[in-house]
């Protein structure tokens, strides 16, 4: 959220998100899906080639930290730098430093 080149941040857990009064009351818990949107398709390949910890994915569902640049499948109606993220079980500080180094290689 506090990194101008991320926009559109979507996790049902943020109260400002536009899900969020549905999912408080389906849901215990929010879930792992974090998405946002990078200015385009070269910064968002360069954020994910800049990860290291997190992978590429091909489909969610393990216990690994994943994420994929929707557009890349076609069909879904989002931005050429519209990534997906799902959260896994890593060290969150080991996350967030790699999230952080992959947002700052995408800056250039």
């Amino acid at each position: 959220r506090e990194r101008p080149e991320v926009t559109g941040l979507r996790h049902p857990g943020l109260p400002d998100d536009p899900a969020h009064a549905l999912a408080a009351r389906q849901m215990r818990r929010y879930g792992c899906v974090v998405s946002f949107t990078l200015a385009d398709r070269d910064t968002a390949e360069r954020f994910l080639a800049g990860l290291r910890i997190v992978d590429n994915a091909t489909s969610f569902g393990g216990v690994r930290s994943t994420a994929e640049r929707r557009a890349r499948w076609g069909g879904d109606d989002v931005p050429e730098g519209f990534i997906r993220l799902s959260v896994g079980v890593e060290d969150a500080a080991d996350l967030i430093a790699d999230l952080t180094c992959a947002l700052d290689a995408a800056a250039g």
